[in-house]
């Protein structure tokens, strides 16, 4: 597994003499099959981490807080959230970083061999170790190459060993050049690694032929959705100053390419190596603790997971302590869930709250009076929710699983506005171990693995790529009912008949049920962009506006109303991250996204 692994400097032409052993010649490290493995993990190290989302940088989950998820309360996610941004200000950059990952990827793949011993007790490093090395060392460039495409659309392709002269002059590569590059590198390289999944579980970090496969899915799923395939105008004028132009025009045969790629991952996955996780309590599918245990142990739902998170635990500032109320032992409950997740869950028939076009509105829902929820009495808009619901948000009323304690957030109550708390009246609930708590003797922190891709998400995305090209195909609401199966919900088409085969109605379908089921996994924020959505005025699925929650300066009575807790600045720009501003000036050939 890659715990522990040593840190990048921010210079990505710098060479690392820390990795080296404090040597200066990178001759002489891979003469050494110590530090040759070093350098390895160093390549190895940025795989990202979704646990992340407080206190993260690019390969972090910033993500999550920067969409319509939730709200943290502090720190650089609130300046993107309010504040008009520019090139020279945005965090949560993943360049300068992923480049010189790349580049020690390729000085590694330049000048790493096997090495012999060279007496009786010395360390080696055989042929058959290295070449697992360097298979590893190739996909990871790709997947970087990918990272970056996802944040910044065409960027440069860098195969070779730069000296570290404080200076790249690369121009940015188009669309199609990117995705043609990472499509024959990861498909180059799949053959070479092991072709099941891994069930060692000091491995299961590694890459895989899934996690390839799992990558090429999603690249090619960027490359047919309307932001990379001509249908973000402000980017159609963008080229090179040379004026070779960077974004294509639209092409809707690239959904054919995506729909191949997300197939044969699901192919893969149903030839034993992948499945949806699920619980039975006696013989019966429990989609409460399956929702819950999915993300608590390693399982073969998931295609790839780092043991590097960040879930912080109790005596950390984390997602563990800042999910937990400030009533309880350390305690910050400042990890917000916004009203508009909260309204997008379904009722446990299956229905929306509101009508959404595709399904009607659930007759079990009512924001008005109380009723029991688990020994407590609480507002009945939180009633007869889907088991997801239960799983990701924290309400008020509800009883906190360690002490049994009911919480409350309304002014007066231990976890009203004062210090540091909830701005919404919700907590995240979602990811966190209930096993995790201060109270004496307590349980400061538990591991459980943050999960990169796992295959829900890849039956919603073959789902969507299919119903681009062949929306009367069966296979588009079986897929997406799979999801909602485990979750404990009915059948799309058993709510809504006139939903089979209706191209429109299946679109918003998929993507709602993406929006739930992969809710604060880091993905919401680049799905609504790639669709192109973010801008709808008013709309369900904006990322600007007025945010709510509920009433955090009403008393026990007032607090059940909702309330503006953040307006957020979204501009048109935003749908694609700016190339930074020190970029800009040490690349003079490197043009900016468009607005920026």
């Amino acid at each position: 597994m890659f715990a522990g692994l040593v840190s990048c400097k921010k210079n990505y032409l710098d060479v690392s003499d820390e990795l080296a052993g404090g040597l200066t010649s990178t001759d002489q490290v891979f003469e050494n099959p110590a530090y040759t493995r070093r350098w390895y993990a160093n390549v190895m190290s940025g795989v990202a981490d979704y646990s992340a989302i407080i206190g993260a940088n690019g390969i972090g989950n910033p993500w999550t807080g920067m969409s319509d998820e939730i709200a943290t309360g502090f720190g650089d996610v609130v300046n993107y959230n309010i504040s008009p941004k520019n090139s020279l200000n945005m965090g949560f950059q993943r360049w300068d970083m992923l480049y010189q990952l790349i580049r020690q990827a390729n000085i590694f793949l330049e000048k790493a061999r096997p090495i012999p011993a060279t007496g009786t007790d010395a360390d080696m490093l055989d042929e058959t170790e290295f070449n697992k090395l360097k298979t590893n060392v190739l996909f990871m460039r790709a997947y970087y190459h990918y990272l970056l495409f996802e944040q910044y659309g065409p960027v440069p392709i860098v195969t070779g060993f730069v000296e570290p002269t404080g200076k790249l002059d690369m121009e940015r590569q188009s669309v199609d050049e990117v995705v043609a590059f990472i499509d024959k590198e990861l498909t180059g390289v799949m053959s070479l690694l092991p072709q099941a999944a891994i069930t060692d579980e000091l491995y299961l970090a590694n890459p895989t032929k899934g996690v390839a496969l799992a990558v090429k899915a999603k690249l090619w799923m960027y490359a047919a959705s309307p932001l990379l395939n001509g249908e973000y105008a402000p980017a159609l004028s963008v080229t090179n100053k040379d004026g070779k132009k960077l974004f294509p025009a639209k092409d809707l045969t690239k959904w054919n390419k995506a729909l191949a790629a997300t197939k044969e991952l699901i192919n893969f996955a149903e030839q034993g190596n992948y499945e949806l996780y699920k619980v039975f309590t006696g013989g019966v599918l429990d989609p409460e603790k399956s929702v819950y245990d999915l993300f608590q142990v390693y399982n073969k739902e998931i295609i790839w997971a780092t043991a590097k998170t960040g879930w912080g635990g109790m005596d950390g500032d984390a997602l563990d302590r800042r999910s937990t109320p400030r009533s309880e032992p350390n305690g910050l409950g400042s990890t917000a869930v916004l009203q508009e997740l909260v309204d997008d869950f379904y009722m446990k028939d299956g229905l929306p709250i509101n009508n959404s076009g595709f399904l009607p509105a659930s007759p079990l829902y009512t924001e008005t009076g109380k009723s029991p929820y688990n020994g407590v009495s609480v507002s009945n808009m939180w009633i007869n929710r889907e088991p997801r619901f239960y799983n990701t948000v924290f309400f008020a009323g509800r009883k906190w699983h360690i002490t049994n304690r009911e919480i409350n957030f309304h002014k007066g109550s231990p976890n009203d506005r004062s210090g540091q708390s909830t701005v919404s009246g919700y907590l995240l609930y979602k990811r966190f171990s209930r096993k995790v708590h201060k109270t004496s003797p307590g349980v400061a922190a538990v591991f459980r693995p943050s999960i990169v891709f796992r295959l829900a998400e890849f039956y919603l995305l073959y789902a969507e790529a299919l119903n681009e090209v062949e929306p009367g195909n069966p296979d588009i609401l079986r897929y997406v009912n799979l999801v909602r199966e485990r979750a404990g919900l009915p059948k799309l088409e058993l709510l809504n008949v006139a939903i089979i085969g209706n191209q429109a109605l299946q679109r918003e379908a998929i993507r709602r049920e993406s929006r739930i089921e992969l809710c604060t996994e880091g993905q919401r924020y680049f799905d609504v962009r790639r669709w192109m959505i973010a801008e709808k005025p008013n709309g369900q699925d904006k990322q600007g506006g007025d945010f709510y929650g509920m009433n955090m300066d009403g008393d026990a009575t007032t607090f059940f109303q909702r309330t503006i807790v953040q307006r957020r600045v979204f501009e048109t720009k935003q749908y694609l991250y700016p190339i930074p501003y020190n970029e800009l000036e040490k690349n003079k050939l490197v043009v900016q996204n468009p607005g920026w």
